[in-house]
């Protein structure tokens, strides 16, 4: 692309997203005094249309830019910043009083900001638990049927379980079943040792020992099933309806509460070759695919992932594709700053 067609392409982005309406050269060359003639900006909107950048939705009337064109636009801006200090944000969200909140409250705090500072539709994933194996494993008798399970996975994080078990275990019989399961089982997803434990009871039952039952009904209470499917918070769908008719909003509003899909987009977000990525993280999508199927025009969508020791997911703005990128990428910026160094210390 030439100068003097970057130059005019940007114009036409900048004046449609302020106004929202087609463009014609001479809006475009009202807005430098060094852009060429109305003529020639004409014949430089043609052939930016031949080039995917632009497309006209009347014959008379002026041009807007494509999907293609806003991933160009987003490509010349510099890496975002974050849109406030860390430390504003902290007193935010975490509440006087608030020292003991849960990670459900956190993230839904977080969503809502996301979605206030911008105008647009907050998301936020959190990847499901990855099942490392098993590195240790203690039970704790707190009451006559109550235990608490603590799981160490081989990546390190650790997970806990009260359950309401059928009998009364003395802490010795708990103790004698931790270490069945760590002789046995060290090593072993949660998943493959479920399977095993099912697979000799099968075998053992003639032989059903104390050991054996004590096991079975401790892996049945919740010791073995500490994994977690991920999950994903959204706030402010109606932002949709200002870009979307009753139709395609009502089937997005579908899509917004399948889990799996979300997972799974953002996880994948940065990795196609039409997506836009700053080394400084953060990934944007512009195009039909943001909204997972054929069914809603083009959206925007801004994300970047974060990593805290084995937590993990991401952080997204989804909306118009006039949504006003430079807010919305400083807002995603921060939150996710937010969340490494917060909600990150918080289990999913």
């Amino acid at each position: 692309m030439s100068g003097r067609e970057a130059s005019i392409l940007a114009a036409v982005i900048e004046l449609y997203l302020a106004t929202g309406a087609p463009v014609g050269s001479r809006a475009v060359a009202s807005t430098s005094p060094d852009h060429p003639s109305s003529a020639t900006i004409r014949h430089v909107l043609a052939d930016l249309e031949q080039s995917g950048y632009l497309q006209q939705p009347h014959t008379s009337a002026g041009r807007v830019p494509t999907a293609q064109a806003i991933r160009w636009s987003l490509k010349q801006m510099p890496p975002p910043a974050l849109a406030a200090p860390v430390r504003e944000l902290e007193r935010l969200l975490l509440h006087d009083g608030d020292g003991g909140a849960d990670a459900t409250l956190l993230w839904g705090r977080a969503c809502s900001y996301l979605s206030e500072s911008t105008g647009q539709v907050g998301l936020i994933v959190v990847r499901p638990w990855r099942d490392a194996g098993l590195k240790h494993l203690c039970f704790f008798r707190l009451a006559e049927h109550r235990v608490l399970a603590v799981l160490v996975a081989g990546d390190g994080q650790v997970r806990e379980r009260v359950s309401v078990v059928p009998e009364s275990y003395t802490q010795a019989e708990l103790d004698t079943a931790a270490n069945y399961f760590l002789h046995n089982f060290s090593g072993w997803t949660l998943s493959q040792i479920r399977r095993e434990l099912r697979h000799r009871l099968e075998e053992e039952r003639a032989a059903y020992d104390g050991l054996l039952k004590r096991v079975l009904v401790l892996s049945h209470c919740g010791a073995l099933h500490m994994e977690d499917s991920g999950a994903v918070y959204v706030h402010g769908a109606e932002h949709l309806a200002e870009v979307l008719d009753s139709h395609q909003l009502a089937h997005m509003l579908e899509r917004l509460n399948e889990k799996e899909r979300w997972l799974s987009l953002l996880a994948e977000i940065g990795e196609a070759e039409e997506d836009v990525e700053w080394s400084t993280g953060g990934q944007a999508r512009v195009g039909a695919r943001v909204g997972l199927d054929a069914e809603t025009p083009d959206l925007a969508l801004i994300a970047a992932s974060y990593e805290r020791g084995s937590v993990g997911g991401a952080i997204g703005v989804l909306g118009s594709t006039r949504m006003p990128y430079e807010r919305v990428l400083s807002a995603v910026a921060l939150v996710n700053e937010f969340v490494s160094r917060v909600l990150g210390d918080y289990p999913a």
